[in-house]
């Protein structure tokens, strides 16, 4: 503080700062006197108490030394230019106290004026209002703001609409209120409590605020009760790609504190402004209310959540009315069984046809549709799917079927909809496989197993799909009524860049057999890939390696032209490294559990091992750099049998390294010649 105002001392008096001895009068707070050099000359009332600095540590220092800096320069000029105006400034600022804690202050400044004019002294009065400021914000939060949740209540929601109504009028534009209410939180009230109540209560004020925009209000009127205000429409159908993200937010699981995961769903009523004249928030409010009331009268056989006022129209985007239109097609990735080398199954999968003829793949069209559309979605590809295997059956091609169904679409109302569905094509429901995606959190909530076990009872089996891409249900996946995994196609589709990776598949085939489950292999790009996997026996595949997604009539052709492939395993350098990979891991576990089970001569000779044969084939001969890095792994097998401990430490490392060297010279190898096969202009041919 650098004062240096001029001002009337008559009317420093006046104001009751500084009495007639001179110092400041007895009143709540402190004080100090400062000359006209701004060096403190006394310290006055709570002036210790309030700052925390003593009489000694403040007389004959500037008082900036009680600066927090939460003011910027703007401001104290500002406030000087006050004092050398009027002699006097009054108003909040912040400061700090010794300790280093900030704190706001009521200050009073005055100037007094000596005989000549001139500044003779400043004199200070402050209190510490943190406190009241405090209880007033709080007291203004607590009228405006919903206790539990932090959002605005209905006080602060009244005022927020009655803005929308005038950006609405002063832009030309439309704006929502939508109100929500919470299908099934009751029983969750019943079963776990009103603290667990208010857990999901509160993790729906904080979710629904992130799905909108800054712009928009989540609001909470009591109970189980939401309201958004969704400004700067241009038309209704805006709010189209909106809803279904709503939906989600809501339905997904809430993890309480006691370890539960619980769901909710809602039912929304839409009320558009303008809907009429002269509207007040009272009453879209209450139309919203009305539309709630409509859609929770028609929750057993609405295909949305939401209903609007009066019928409006209901929003659907150009996605869910082609789905409306029947516009599905049923397309078919071929699966490959390792053992008989022929096509068993299939898995089905949707497609959407546009007017224009243009295909829409899943990635585009799922973000859009609901959880309804989802179960409807579901329903319309197994009843195709049935339908064309039928016509499969008459042909002679007796086939499964696998279909994805969304975590969300499974429910009571989801068996009794399959068990129609099964019963009305007649096709044995054995020959059907159920997909769920391991990412699904339904997998995590307790109701998930008494609804499996209720498909399975239908005949159906149980896929666990897309494994490697989430951790929950690997903790349970001894619990899961499940007959079949199906790895991540993430972890295959890029081996051939991430060949170590070949040992998180190698992992969970052995986690697949020690389970007895089924193993499928998704993402065989490519033919070494399916080289690889053939190799090392993954049960069944699927990839465009083998065949991409085809419509029914392409399908058949390709299972007309399609034989088992007999060619020797493997067939490729890429498919040997699988090979020398696989076979390494199994050695090195018969070392460790059942060495004597070995034949220590045959296997230090390298022309005893099936690899050797393999390099032959695939045109490396005994003057290649790969039959002496085989040779070199097979003599560091077998000195492991020369050491005197089986599980000496010297010969552990060397066999490694040895491996090690010949997996890397193979991997060179696949691709110096998949390089030089690049770089070979084809023959001409002969027409």
């Amino acid at each position: 503080m650098r004062p240096d105002s001029h001002g009337n001392d008559q009317e420093s008096r006046n104001s009751g700062l500084l009495n007639e001895s001179g110092t400041i009068p007895e009143v709540r707070g402190g004080g100090f006197v400062a000359d006209a050099r701004h060096r403190i000359l006394s310290v006055q009332g709570a002036f210790e108490s309030i700052t925390g600095y003593t009489a000694a540590e403040a007389i004959g220092k500037n008082p900036a030394f009680l600066k927090s800096s939460h003011q910027n320069v703007a401001f104290y000029q500002q406030m000087w230019a006050t004092i050398r105006r009027d002699g006097y400034w009054e108003g909040e600022i912040h400061n700090r106290r010794e300790n280093g804690e900030i704190y706001l202050q009521w200050m009073q400044i005055s100037a007094t004026r000596n005989r000549d004019g001139g500044v003779g002294h400043y004199v200070v009065h402050f209190s510490d209002i943190s406190d009241d400021k405090k209880q007033k914000e709080d007291l203004q939060y607590l009228a405006l703001y919903d206790h539990l949740t932090g959002l605005p209540n209905r006080r602060l929601l009244e005022s927020r609409i009655n803005l929308a109504m005038a950006n609405a009028q002063r832009h030309n534009k439309l704006f929502a209120v939508c109100l929500i209410d919470l299908d099934n939180f009751k029983p969750i009230n019943d079963t776990y409590g009103h603290d667990a109540g208010d857990e999901v209560l509160v993790a729906l004020g904080k979710r629904l605020p992130e799905s909108l925009r800054k712009t928009d209000v989540a609001a909470r009127l009591g109970g189980d009760e939401f309201v958004l205000v969704i400004e700067d429409l241009d038309a209704a159908e805006d709010l189209a790609g909106l809803f279904p993200k709503l939906e989600a937010t809501i339905n997904a699981p809430v993890n309480l504190s006691n370890g539960t995961a619980v769901q909710v769903s809602a039912s929304m009523g839409v009320c558009i402004y303008p809907f009429g004249q002269d509207a007040t928030s009272e009453q879209l409010l209450r139309h919203a209310d009305q539309a709630l009331y409509a859609s929770k009268a028609h929750k057993a056989d609405r295909k949305t959540p939401w209903a609007f006022l009066g019928g409006q129209q209901v929003l659907r985007t150009p996605v869910q009315r082609l789905l409306d239109e029947r516009c599905l097609e049923v397309w078919y990735q071929p699966i490959l069984e390792h053992r008989s080398g022929k096509i068993v199954g299939v898995e089905a999968l949707a497609r959407l046809r546009a007017g224009d003829g243009r295909i829409i793949y899943p990635a585009e069209f799922l973000p859009e549709i609901t959880g309804a559309d989802n179960a409807d979605l579901s329903r319309m590809v197994l009843t195709q799917a049935l339908q064309d295997l039928a016509r499969l059956d008459a042909l002679g091609w007796s086939l499964w079927v696998s279909f994805n169904v969304a975590p969300e679409s499974i429910c009571g109302d989801c068996v009794t909809c399959l068990q129609g569905i099964i019963e009305a094509s007649g096709f044995d429901p054995a020959r059907i496989t159920l997909e769920i995606l391991e990412s699904g959190d339904f997998l995590e909530c307790n109701s998930a197993l008494s609804i499996l076990h209720d498909i399975k009872a239908l005949g159906i089996r149980l896929a666990l799909d897309d494994v490697g891409s989430a951790y929950a249900s690997l903790l349970r996946l001894k619990e899961l009524p499940i007959d079949e995994i199906k790895l991540d196609q993430g972890f295959v589709r890029t081996l051939e860049q991430r060949p170590q990776d070949l040992h998180f598949v190698r992992t969970i085939q052995d986690l697949a057999a020690e389970l007895q489950l089924d193993l499928v292999v998704e993402g065989v790009e490519t033919t070494d890939i399916l080289d690889a996997m053939l190799t090392i026996k993954v049960p069944y595949l699927q990839g465009y390696g083998i065949s991409c997604p085809l419509p029914l009539a392409q399908l058949q052709q390709f299972l007309s032209g399609h034989a088992p492939d007999t060619a020797p395993r493997p067939a490729s350098l890429f498919g040997l490294y699988a090979s020398q990979m696989a076979a390494h891991a199994a050695m090195k576990r018969i070392l460790l559990t059942n060495p004597l089970v070995l034949d220590r001569s045959a296997l230090a000779d390298d022309r005893q091992c099936r690899g050797h044969g393999r390099l032959s084939r695939l045109g490396h001969g005994d003057e290649s750099v790969l039959v002496d890095l085989h040779c070199a792994y097979h003599h560091a097998l077998g000195a492991i049998f020369s050491a005197h401990n089986i599980h000496d430490a010297a010969a552990w490392q060397a066999m490694e390294t040895a491996q090690a060297a010949l997996s890397q010279a193979i991997l060179d190898a696949s691709l110096a010649e998949k390089e030089t096969a690049a770089q070979t202009p084809l023959a001409p041919s002969n027409v």
